[in-house]
């Protein structure tokens, strides 16, 4: 019980953090007044999770995905009637192993349902006279925003436009892309990235231009991250869908990865500076949550870190590229020409044809013998190693846990 009762409080202990659980397989069409409505309905609906499961909007080319559009109804597993806007609509509930089964044979990625918050500022100019678009302000902008973000299973947040809001920051501010005030106002919300959207409304088409700081809004002044920024022009609905498209595709490409029907391969992955039971909790479950992660096996605890044994779901460089989007951990790049603490040689091989393995609580300036009937070895000092070891170790990853 005790034991319990201390993970609990270690649980309970880890920092928050801001990232949204979006519900990729659950969707809502409207019915059509074609024959066989629901039939199209639910294909339309599998469409839809698909985009969302897998962060890509294009799925139309796909040979695997045209036939399963074929007979969608085998990947549910609710229906039910609805209604939007004052029509009858069908609400859906795929299945998520299928769903992800299916993406797998399709060679499609899979974007974790765990994805950063957006904080979306969105300032309208109409005849030179500018304007902060507000949750509640029954800005049309803001209504379409939602719509696509919702479709491309993209969590965003629209400032609520209270008196804190109002007095904290203004359309000039906006509108100019000052960093300082667009921070200081964004730091209430929870939020992964902040994207600012300036909609220029003219007589005949309208442009929007768009910037996105993707860190925490408390971190805009002091990271000097440079923000990634674009321009569309055209009816204000398509560009609005080209502007979430564009940042859909961004945070897809760094977290979806490529997922195998079963465990390919494992990474033995070492953690340094992991000081503490919470630290221990925190680094395990944001291993267990990555895409490209089946398990992971604890190999040694010591008391400056810790190394597991990652099995793999997708290749190690997805798990590198996936693990590297967290500002908690630090990879450290290992000497290419020295290993540090390797295994003696035989007598009887060369050091350039056999695996070096490090060993644990040796001292370098120690002799070492290998039991009492052979003779003393020699010191173990540093040793430069050929291409085939080097391999061996490259493959052994090491980080540091910044907590």
């Amino acid at each position: 019980m005790y034991r319990i009762a201390c993970l609990l409080l270690c649980a309970l202990s880890l920092p928050s953090h801001a990232l949204t659980k979006v519900d990729v397989f659950k969707t809502e069409v409207v019915l059509t007044e074609q024959e066989k409505a629901e039939s199209l309905a639910q294909a339309q609906g599998l469409e839809q999770v698909l985009v969302m499961a897998s962060g890509q909007k294009s799925l139309q080319s796909n040979e695997v995905v045209r036939k399963a559009l074929r007979s969608s109804g085998q990947y549910l597993s609710q229906i039910s009637s609805g209604n939007i806007g004052g029509k009858p609509s069908l609400a859906m509930t795929f299945n998520p192993k299928q769903i992800q089964s299916l993406l797998t044979q399709a060679a499609l990625p899979y974007w974790s349902p765990t994805r950063s918050n957006v904080l979306v500022w969105l300032v309208e100019e109409d005849r030179y006279q500018r304007q902060i678009a507000w949750e509640q302000s029954g800005s049309d902008a803001i209504a379409q925003l939602e719509q696509f973000a919702q479709l491309r299973g993209l969590p965003i947040t629209v400032p609520v436009g209270d008196f804190d809001d109002v007095t904290g920051i203004s359309a000039p501010d906006l509108w100019g892309g000052f960093v300082a005030p667009i921070s200081q106002a964004s730091v209430r919300y929870p939020a992964d990235a902040v994207l600012v959207l300036r909609v220029q409304h003219l007589s005949n088409r309208t442009t929007v231009r768009w910037t996105l700081f993707d860190q925490k809004p408390e971190a805009m002044i002091s990271e000097q991250t440079s923000p990634l920024s674009g321009q569309e022009s055209g009816a204000i609905a398509p560009v609005l869908e080209q502007v979430i498209d564009q940042v859909s595709d961004y945070f897809a490409g760094k977290s979806a990865v490529q997922v195998a029907n079963s465990s390919t391969q494992s990474v033995m992955t070492e953690f340094v500076d992991v000081d503490n039971a919470t630290d221990f909790f925190h680094l395990e479950a944001l291993l267990k949550g990555l895409n490209s992660v089946a398990s992971v096996d604890v190999m040694k605890i010591q008391s400056s870190g810790i190394t597991f044994r990652v099995h793999l779901l997708a290749s190690q460089s997805d798990f590198e590229r996936e693990l590297s989007n967290f500002k908690q951990v630090q990879k450290f790049e290992l000497s290419p020409d020295v290993l540090p603490l390797p295994r003696l040689p035989s007598q009887d091989a060369p050091v350039d044809q056999q695996t070096l393995q490090p060993i644990e609580n040796v001292n370098p300036t120690e002799t070492v013998s290998t039991d009492s009937d052979s003779e003393p070895m020699a010191t173990i000092e540093p040793v430069h190693v050929s291409q085939e070891a080097r391999e061996v170790e490259e493959n052994r990853l090491v980080y540091e846990w910044l907590g």
